[in-house]
């Protein structure tokens, strides 16, 4: 798969996104990572948990709290929520899922004309979780329905040292019964009977969700009727809800359960159910829960996946100096950035924008974005620099 996209794909070799002089780029990236002061404070009770991230296929925040045809979409997310710490305005970095993975692994900001993780000798550059742990002593291993091989995920998982890799044929042919793969709840079970067999601790697990992509196939009767796109995928995500709720409710019983954080986040967004607003698109839900979450609270100033590892790694009092281009959350300075194709968007408490980049303005704006719009191409200028260099080191 590397070769025939190396092969197909001509490599950027410049950066089509200067937008100021370079010193300038600097001081306002160097101000965005930097936190004023430390507002957060630490929500995990215990010194070196157990660590489990849930990566849920298209998991949008249009869905969270909200009912469709009459029918409550994620009833059991919707309850979760309330047991933790839960970030009500997050975004995705990207659109992708090997977007998602660099942003929410490495706390690496998505490319608007490329991926990262489509890059072996770049991607395997990239500071990412599964290694921070390990360092620590940690035992680690990424669980998946699907096919890790695709859009390069695999290399990427590798260079991260995980200790296993379970994916597509490690299960039973007669749970592989969707198109990508194993459905969402035949994944929680595996990971379930895997834990039950041995179990080394403390560990860091990574858990990737394929039910709620299209073509949006459920293993069970459908809850919310249609045939139209969006009813399919809203029933999807219902579906993944239902798997999840189950999940937890199990792994809540474990003798580990105390010493476990669960940090539930979407890959990307998703332009279903509609609006009339591009930037919703982006915005996703992330949750931190767990026998270890020491406080139930609502933080509602923007953030991004990106700055999960390092707000992870700070709270547990880890070395995060390696994840370069996040930063550790704050509770009153927060913002988010996000790449589409060929541009950017940024949002923060004044400002939500659009930036389209071939025509050089911001297509979507909505309050005080002058600001806004200037630490996003600072940021973008920057980021896709490092990018670009990343294998040269």
């Amino acid at each position: 798969w590397n070769f025939m996209y190396s092969a197909v794909h001509q490599k950027v070799k410049s950066n089509p996104f200067m937008y100021m002089d370079d010193n300038k780029a600097n001081e306002v990236v160097n101000r965005m990572l930097t936190s004023v002061v430390d507002t957060t404070g630490s929500w995990i009770k215990i010194k070196n948990p157990n660590v489990v991230i849930v990566i849920w296929e298209s998991f949008t925040s249009k869905v969270v709290d909200s009912f469709y045809k009459g029918i409550e979409v994620t009833p059991y997310f919707n309850h979760l929520k309330k047991n933790g710490v839960f970030f009500s305005q997050a975004y995705a970095s990207g659109d992708r899922t090997e977007k998602g993975i660099a942003a929410i692994l490495s706390g690496y900001p998505a490319q608007p004309i490329t991926s990262i993780v489509k890059e072996t000798q770049k991607a395997a550059r990239l500071p990412i979780l599964s290694k921070s742990f390990e360092a620590m002593a940690y035992h680690t291993s990424f669980f998946y329905g699907g096919d890790l091989e695709f859009a390069n995920i695999k290399a990427y998982l590798y260079a991260g040292a995980f200790e296993k890799l379970i994916s597509k044929n490690d299960f039973e042919a007669s749970q592989s019964n969707t198109k990508w793969g194993a459905h969402d709840h035949f994944l929680f079970d595996k990971y379930l009977r895997e834990k039950d067999k041995k179990t080394a601790y403390p560990f860091f697990d990574v858990i990737m969700t394929l039910s709620s992509h299209e073509p949006f196939e459920t293993p069970i009767p459908t809850v919310i009727k249609g045939e139209d796109e969006e009813s399919k995928f809203v029933n999807s995500l219902n579906y993944t809800d239902s798997s999840l709720g189950k999940f937890i409710a199990q792994i809540s019983t474990k003798h580990w359960w105390d010493s476990t954080v669960v940090i539930i986040v979407a890959d990307h967004g998703h332009r279903l159910p509609a609006t009339q607003n591009r930037i919703d698109d982006f915005h996703i839900p992330i949750l931190w829960t767990g026998g270890a979450i020491d406080t139930n609270i609502v933080f509602d100033v923007p953030t991004s996946q990106t700055d999960i590892s390092k707000t992870l790694l700070c709270q547990l009092k880890m070395d995060a100096s390696d994840y370069l281009w996040n930063k550790n959350f704050d509770a009153q300075h927060g913002w988010a950035y996000f790449a589409f194709n060929n541009g950017f968007g940024y949002v923060d408490k004044e400002c939500k924008v659009l930036f389209d980049n071939p025509s050089k303005q911001a297509i979507s704006s909505h309050g005080n974005c002058s600001s806004g719009i200037t630490n996003g191409k600072a940021y973008l200028q920057k980021s896709f620099d490092h990018y670009l260099n990343l294998d040269k080191q």
